[in-house]
């Protein structure tokens, strides 16, 4: 399993609202990508959810952003 950052935005993206930005471990990018995809649109109760980024790792400790923890602890 790898680390993954993603970022996907929602509906709020029209309201000028930043997008969200999830870690998330899986065995491939577009799994990772796809996961919090779902995970964005049942929690925000969303079906408007585009991806916007990912890369893999976490984001650094001086990143300038808050992120979701949505790895398994």
């Amino acid at each position: 399993m790898a680390t993954y950052t993603v970022t996907v935005a929602g509906r709020e993206r029209y309201d000028g609202e930043k997008p969200y930005t999830y870690v998330i471990e899986d065995d491939q990018a577009i799994n990772a990508v796809l996961r919090v995809m779902a995970h964005h649109r049942w929690e925000n109760e969303d079906t408007d959810v585009i991806p916007i980024s990912v890369f893999s790792g976490e984001p650094g400790p001086n990143c300038g952003y808050f992120w979701n923890e949505l790895r398994e602890t």
